[in-house]
């Protein structure tokens, strides 16, 4: 059941109080059972050793293979290192996730998966853990975090915006953590004030982001062959953050008067791209394309699209940080800034001290990309860059597969 599915539930649940009532409850009284089944399994995996060369990963809770653990095991498998890979999948993406023959796969919270954590060596995260074994001395966990840098506050820094809930499960997770990796001092800073953290922080970069230093020819192509699009042909990704009202007009651009700009402007052929975030990808369904304006929400790996793409739209994602370390063009474009900044977090910058054009209006959006000077970009990203102390060169999966090494 996808993100999008389960609000609709809970907010139909909400006009039947009683019976929203049971229903929180039974899930309630569900979690402790499953719980303490996890505790007992966890006490009897004790007794089997610590596998030294198995590393276990968790990306997003399951959500498929991708962000900074892929390209972390694709260094270890570039080197040939003898490693044992085991990823954790949600049941509904296994057998619909290409993933490396190298890599095995469990399904994730299942008492399988509880026994290679239990097992394993190395864990690697991108978020905070929803489940463990406990965890044992000799045992190394690895926060990469999920973003080289990010708009909303987080953590500490959400406040009351984070459940009693939350922030228990959170510090639980900071204390078993051994390492978190960061990409720019500014992110250093939050991962030490902010995270209930006080141990090892490494300032490697931020490893989904060392594809932007590579060639990329690779990568682009296999993104062009996937949507059947000639390798000359431009693209421009619009890639909008998740709200919680999920209003559609909030997905919508003015696709053919931007690309009527662009061709206009650059002279070559250009689409669009449009992916949403994956807690409302089913809207994508209902949406309309062209030949021109093509659905990418279903393409496994966003940072591959980033690698691929010449231009991003977006408005509160954190994507526009990849961007800058890119060196690409990202336009921010916020039609419901006030309802959002009223109905979500705190921002750590404002849109003045960010180094990409921010529009409210569509005639807005239109005039930034109408009169968009790279040098002028350039000259705000380098300065941005400086500001947050970025330290991303494109070696960030090196640096942490010698870590581990030391590690094992």
């Amino acid at each position: 059941m996808n993100e999008l599915r389960k609000n609709q539930i809970k907010h139909q649940l909400i006009k039947y109080p009683v019976i929203n009532t049971m229903a929180r409850k039974t899930y309630k009284i569900a979690r402790i059972i499953l719980k303490k089944v996890y505790l007992i399994c966890s006490l009897c995996f004790l007794v089997k050793p610590i596998e030294n060369k198995k590393i276990i990963i968790s990306n997003y809770y399951g959500k498929g293979y991708g962000d900074n653990a892929k390209y972390i095991c694709e260094e270890i498998l570039k080197q040939g290192l003898d490693y044992d890979l085991v990823w954790m999948l949600k049941s509904d993406l296994i057998g619909k996730t290409e993933v490396p023959n190298e890599i095995r796969v469990v399904k994730y919270k299942s008492i399988k998966a509880l026994y290679e954590m239990a097992t394993a060596k190395v864990w690697i995260d991108n978020s905070r853990k929803e489940f463990y074994p406990i965890k044992r001395k000799g045992q190394y966990y690895i926060q990469t975090w999920h973003s080289p840098l990010r708009l909303k506050k987080i953590e500490k820094d959400a406040g009351l915006a984070l459940s009693s809930e939350y922030v228990k499960s959170a510090i639980k997770d900071s204390k078993n953590t051994d390492l978190i990796t960061s990409g720019c001092d500014f992110s250093w800073n939050i991962y030490r004030n902010s995270f209930w953290y006080d141990g090892e922080i490494l300032k490697t970069g931020t490893p989904r982001c060392d594809l932007f230093f590579q060639d990329g020819k690779d990568i682009k192509e296999k993104v062009m062959n996937y949507f059947g699009l000639a390798s000359k042909s431009k693209i421009i990704l619009f890639a909008p953050t998740f709200r919680r009202n999920n209003s559609p007009e909030t997905y919508t651009l003015e696709y053919k008067k931007i690309l009527k700009i662009l061709e206009e402007k650059h002279g070559e052929d250009w689409f669009f791209l449009v992916r949403l975030h994956p807690n409302v990808s089913s809207l994508s369904e209902s949406m309309e394309y062209s030949d021109k304006v093509l659905n990418a929400t279903n393409y496994d790996d966003m940072q591959e699209l980033l690698c691929a793409i010449d231009i991003l739209i977006t408005d509160y994602s954190s994507s526009m940080f990849d961007m800058a370390i890119a060196g690409k063009p990202c336009f921010l474009h916020g039609k419901d800034i006030e309802e959002y900044l009223n109905n979500e977090r705190e921002m750590y910058f404002s849109f003045d001290q960010l180094p990409f054009d921010f529009s409210k209006t569509d005639e807005e959006l239109l005039y930034n990309i109408r009169l968009f000077n790279e040098e002028t970009y350039k000259r705000k990203l380098d300065k941005f860059s400086k500001e947050i102390n970025l330290y991303e060169d494109g070696t960030a999966s090196m640096q942490l597969v010698e870590k581990i090494k030391t590690i094992t």
